[in-house]
């Protein structure tokens, strides 16, 4: 090989690298993107992000063994780059398509622990079977003799691997902190069309040019979010843990995790309890009369902690938030105060635990959600902890969302029975009606005293503490369940097993989506403007236009 074909062949090689570390690094970006788009509808679970990778592995598999036989037939650059080009102009439309995709499922579709499935289906598998194609084909135009294949595919592998590297750390510490979810995938897709050029001709390029005006105009605000919203958006964003929304609906101003109701706040009456569980909270002073320190596990729009800090004027209130953003934006638009007797710390609460020397006489546990709990709040380990940071009169009061009886009772009876392996009492009340199937928060009470009180006995307490008022507005009595809840076949769990999964929705038949949710069967559905309508528009005949272009690319190839 002479100086000048060397020059050439370092050139094409270098171009194939790039073309590697690309795809590469996109694949796995769009996933960790993508399941920004899932959780919020169908949770944070193992199913969840068990389907993602599942059929992104798929996907890149079909796509190594298609683009193995058809880099056979007349390899060239310009083909490999034709199939990065529908890949990254398949990403551009995602969220376009997303709110469809999703609101079908919804409403179409039946809601199981296979919900997902489809959704991540349509959003990742041809994207990625296409990127799947870049492996083998640039191996095969990459190796000039049969000596060659074993560094030549060995190094771009691992070029390969670099970009998916590269990617996700990208992703993780700056793309999903500072931008919007439509704007990644938006530059995911335009970044594969770039990438794509240095083996296209001009009709590409101009395409190219054209999405990115396409998209980018001022009107491009046209899809402000991946699904529609009840109510006026005041905040969308992502934070390190979850897709967080602040909505305003007539006078109340609600924080969504992941799509789920987190809290709520009258903005005339800021620190009043609106959401009818929070009201529960005050069952401490019920069991408990003398309330001077306060640990609220779980800040969400910091409600609950406002409201004790007027109720309880003499009480000192610890908080514990994992999620930085969740507490900057309560302290921005849920009326939170600095208050010298309110401390917020930024941690796991397990891990704050481990590390305090501190005793409570209350402890609210509040960092649960209808689709995700976080396993290691609830094993016999944690309790025991939260009993040793425990006052003697000490009262543990912990909200869970699930039955009391069918298959949404399975996480709420082992909570309760890992708790009473613990507590010598726990009480158990619903906070919508006694409906044994109706799936509803459920307030378990844990303190340590043998003995179990009956309706009678807790009116005449509630007199006693003056916890009467307090509770005036919740029916504690009526919904008090006095003979606990069944755990016959049900594990207590520990840090060893703690199977929460398959114990919560959507494992179970029930509907995933219920009146805490951001989202209502009559409204996940996708409705465009007139101006989404254009730009949609527009994208389709760059679609057909390309579609004729990559045509007369492969014909050879296809015939």
């Amino acid at each position: 090989m002479n100086l000048k074909q060397l020059n050439i062949f370092h050139g094409k090689f270098f171009h194939l690298c790039l073309l590697a570390f690309g795809s590469g690094a996109i694949v796995m970006s769009m996933e960790l993107i993508i399941s920004r788009v899932l959780t919020p509808v169908f949770g944070s679970s193992t199913y969840t992000w068990g389907s993602l990778i599942g059929l992104i592995l798929t996907g890149l598999s079909l796509g190594y063994f298609l683009g193995g036989k058809i880099s056979d037939r007349d390899p060239t650059f310009r083909k490999i780059c034709s199939v990065v080009f529908t890949a990254g102009l398949y990403i551009v439309f995602v969220p376009f398509i997303a709110p469809a995709i999703l609101g079908f499922t919804l409403n179409d579709l039946p809601q199981n622990q296979f919900s997902s499935l489809f959704a991540t289906f349509a959003l990742v598998f041809f994207p990625t079977t296409l990127l799947g194609f870049v492996s083998p084909y640039v191996i095969k135009l990459g190796t000039v003799t049969l000596r060659q294949v074993g560094n030549v595919s060995g190094t771009l592998y691992s070029i390969s691997t670099v970009g998916s590297i590269f990617g996700t750390f990208l992703t993780i510490f700056v793309l999903i902190p500072t931008l919007e979810v439509r704007i990644v995938l938006f530059g995911l897709g335009i970044t594969l069309m770039i990438v794509s050029l240095l083996g296209l001709k001009n009709l590409p390029k101009i395409l190219t040019i054209a999405v990115i005006l396409i998209l980018f105009t001022p009107s491009s605000s046209i899809v402000t979010g991946l699904m529609p919203h009840t109510g006026t958006v005041i905040v969308e964003t992502e934070t390190e843990y979850s897709h967080l929304d602040v909505v305003d609906s007539d006078n109340k101003r609600t924080l969504y995790l992941n799509g789920m109701r987190h809290s709520q706040m009258d903005k005339d009456n800021p620190n009043d309890l609106t959401l009818t569980y929070t009201k529960y909270f005050h069952l401490g002073q019920l069991f408990n009369s003398s309330l001077e320190k306060i640990l609220f596990v779980g800040g969400g729009g910091f409600s609950g902690p406002k409201n004790f800090l007027d109720t309880y004027p003499n009480s000192f209130i610890d908080v514990v938030e994992i999620d930085s953003q969740v507490i900057d934006v309560a302290k921005t638009y849920f009326s939170l105060k600095d208050n010298s007797r309110l401390q917020i710390f930024n941690e796991d609460a397990r891990t704050f635990l481990m590390n305090s020397d501190d005793k409570y006489d209350l402890i609210i546990l509040d960092a649960f959600a209808t689709d995700y709990v976080p396993f290691h709040l609830l094993t016999q380990e944690y309790f025991q902890i939260l009993q040793d940071h425990l006052q003697p009169d000490g009262v543990v009061v912990s909200n869970m969302i699930g039955s009391l009886e069918g298959d949404t009772s399975n996480l709420p009876s082992s909570v309760y029975k890992t708790m009473t392996s613990l507590f010598p009492t726990v009480y158990v009340f619903t906070t919508a009606e006694n409906n044994l199937n109706i799936v509803q928060n459920l307030i378990f009470v844990a303190i340590n005293n043998n003995e179990q009180l009956t309706r009678v006995e807790l009116e005449n307490l509630s007199i006693q503490n003056n916890a009467n008022n307090l509770l005036a507005d919740t029916k504690y009595l009526e919904n008090y369940h006095m003979s606990g809840m069944r755990t016959d076949s049900i594990p207590i769990l520990t840090d060893n097993f703690s199977p929460v999964e398959i114990m919560i929705n959507p494992v179970t038949s029930q509907p995933f989506f219920d009146e805490d949710s951001i989202f209502s069967q009559d409204e996940s559905r996708i409705w465009f403007s007139e101006s989404t309508s254009v730009k949609i528009g527009l994208l389709i005949a760059v679609v057909f236009t390309w579609l004729v272009f990559f045509k007369s690319t492969w014909k050879n190839t296809l015939n």
